[in-house]
């Protein structure tokens, strides 16, 4: 680990929007969805805002709120993405591709690099897949372990976002094809991919390298020119339905 992960940026300042769940929510309500696929449930909140057909997935839920809602069917499978993924097809399950995912599940980037690979496999072109955590307020919260003594000294209290904030340069990079969104969603940010290639094979080709190169603890100027790369959009004026027709249709 660098001895710069010692240095403490904040960058909350820039991540004032919405509350994620309420963008996720509003923004369904205007895109419409046939379909909904999540990882990463917990207790609930973002599963119940979907009213169509459901499919999540959490190795532990913790469900607190009424989840089934509206939906015509809601599916939980209890076990891990890569378990999920390696036994179930998410297009015989709903019939169809998925219209909208949210991947919001382990805070490791290799997780969320496996969870997007395999989830855009079940997308059509003008799907949307909305990414989490992706906009750490500072350094602390991005070490990949919270054990790590260092995490107790974000001012954040009780947030980490592991290291998933890099899948976005890894997308930039490899799939320049792939229409990317940053919004400044409270917490820690909301990505939205769109444009997608059920058919590409760029990352799943090259995913083992990418782990290697990037599943290490960052140093705090890594994430300081990641801020400085990245354009951020304010959720709210994405939730005009002029913007949302120009830049999302299902």
């Amino acid at each position: 680990m660098s001895a710069s992960t010692n240095a403490s940026l904040d960058f909350g300042h820039r991540v004032t929007g919405l509350i994620y769940h309420e963008f996720l929510r509003n923004m369904q309500e205007h895109v419409k969805p046939k379909s909904y696929f999540e990882i990463g449930t917990l207790h609930g909140i973002t599963l119940a805002n979907a009213k169509c057909a459901s499919i999540a997935v959490d190795p532990v839920f913790r469900i607190q709120t009424d989840v089934v809602g509206e939906k015509p069917v809601c599916h939980l499978y209890q076990q891990t993405s890569d378990e999920f993924f390696a036994k179930h097809s998410l297009s015989e399950i709903f019939g169809e591709p998925v219209d909208f995912a949210f991947l919001d599940g382990m805070h490791l980037f290799e997780f969320l690099l496996r969870d997007f690979i395999n989830t855009e496999k079940y997308c059509k072109k003008n799907s949307i897949i909305a990414l989490h955590d992706c906009l750490p307020l500072d350094n602390y919260m991005t070490l990949r372990s919270q054990d790590d003594p260092l995490w107790l000294n974000t001012k954040y209290t009780g947030y980490w976002t592991g290291d998933v904030w890099k899948i976005v340069p890894v997308l930039k990079k490899f799939r320049p094809d792939l229409a990317i969104t940053i919004l400044d969603c409270v917490g820690t940010g909301l990505v939205l991919v769109t444009n997608l290639d059920p058919n590409s094979t760029i990352l799943a080709d090259n995913c083992q390298a990418l782990i290697e190169e990037h599943a290490y603890d960052f140093d705090a100027d890594r994430l300081d020119a990641y801020w400085n790369s990245v354009t951020i959009t304010p959720a709210e004026s994405l939730l005009d339905s002029t913007s949302l027709a120009a830049k999302f249709r299902l």
